[in-house]
Formats: structure tokens, sequence, C-alpha cells
């Protein structure tokens, strides 16, 4: 009897767990990106074209964009998050009215660092025209954000303890000494690249026809105007 009611909860737990892992196949795979639907709490909807080139496994750093209020002179922060995956970044959080991006910052995502100078001052954008938003609707920026982000050739340094415990304190100031100018050497090379890490560049025809294609999958972009 004993046995019987093992084996019946074993199959009862069997059978949950392989539900949950069907449900979960389905929500990372079957799920497409979605955008608010219109509402008085999402009046606009803006669409700032990306292109993003990566070499590197993954971007370090998002792109910090000032948005003025031309009425107003209100400004909205709007974050950029570099993604090869996708062409667009949006923001439904600004109301009807005449904007213009004016500055943008690129900040480092936590864990990692930026090169150059410690103290980074944001870019003042002078050639991407103003643009307005009207309620209900869409508006697609005329221009597309280019990332880039070069491939280093350094690697990345050991971690803490990892192959320093059999080595002597001299050792250890030789092999400090040795990474800073392979550090300054890998910067100089970078900087030889000429990889301006963000552009504000013209739309080409291409590239539009692929983001029109990739916002009509887009959940709800059908419901605005």
């Amino acid at each position: 009897m004993c046995s019987k009611l093992i084996l019946n909860s074993y199959k009862i737990v069997r059978k949950n767990i392989t539900n949950i892992i069907i449900l979960a196949c389905f929500l990372f795979t079957g799920c497409s990106l979605a955008v608010p639907e219109p509402d008085e709490a999402n009046q606009t909807l803006l669409i700032i074209p990306v292109e993003s080139r990566q070499t590197l496994q993954k971007f370090i750093w998002t792109l910090h964009v000032s948005i003025e209020d031309l009425s107003s002179n209100e400004k909205h922060n709007h974050i950029i998050k570099p993604n090869p995956k996708s062409l667009f970044s949006y923001s439904t959080q600004l109301k009807p009215g005449k904007y213009k991006i004016t500055k943008m910052i690129r900040k480092a995502n936590p864990g990692f660092k930026l090169g150059g100078k410690k103290k980074r001052r944001p870019e003042k954008v002078s050639n991407l025209d103003g643009f307005e938003l009207k309620k209900g609707g869409v508006t697609i920026l005329n221009k597309k954000f280019l990332f880039q982000q070069p491939q280093s050739k350094l690697g990345n340094p050991p971690k803490r303890g990892q192959n320093q415990r059999k080595m002597t304190d001299h050792e250890r100031n030789l092999e400090k000494t040795k990474r800073k100018k392979e550090r300054k050497t890998d910067q100089e090379e970078m900087k030889k690249q000429r990889v301006r890490f963000v552009q504000i560049v013209d739309l080409d025809e291409s590239f539009k026809t692929k983001l029109l294609e990739e916002l009509k999958e887009v959940e709800n972009y059908d419901k605005w105007k």
C-alpha cells in the first residue's frame, strides 16, 4: 500500500515538472517583443532606429540620451541598450509635443569600466533634427544610432587568487607590471582602429526596410497610428 502511494506521488510530481518545463519553453521561445497599447499613461510612441555592431560577447555600456521638450525646456533621460538582435529602442513616456535629442553619454554597465578620461562629459548632438510626437501616433527618427565596440586583444585579467597562490611577492609585482604595460599597448592599438563608439548616421533604405519588417512583428504596434 505504501509503495503504491509513493509511486503515485512520484508520477504526480514528474507530471507537474514536465508541465513546468513545457511552460518555460513556451514562455522563452514563444514570446515576442511588445510595446504598450496607447492610453493616457502611454500617449506617444517614439521609435529610435539602432544598429549595433558587436565584436565582443556583449556590450559593456549603455547610452544615455537627453531628450528636451522644446516648449518647456524640460529634459527627459532615455537609455538605449545596444543589442544586435534588435533594430530599435522605444519610449512611450513622452507627452505630445515637439522635442529634440540634445546630448548623449556612454555609461559603463555594473562591473565594467570605460577607458579614457576619468570624468566623462555628455556629447552634444547637433546632426539630428527635432521631431514631433502626436497623441496615439508613432514617430520614427529619420536617422539611426550606430553602436560599435571594437575588439580588445587583451584578455580578461586573472581572477583574484587564480594562479597566484604559488607566486612570491616579487613575481606578483612583476605580473602586475607586465599587465600594466599590456594594457597601455592595448589602449594604443584600440586608438589606431579609429572606431567611434556612437555615431548618428542617415537611415539607408535596406536598414529602413528591415526595421519596418521588424516593427510589424511587435505586439500592439499596429494599434498606434
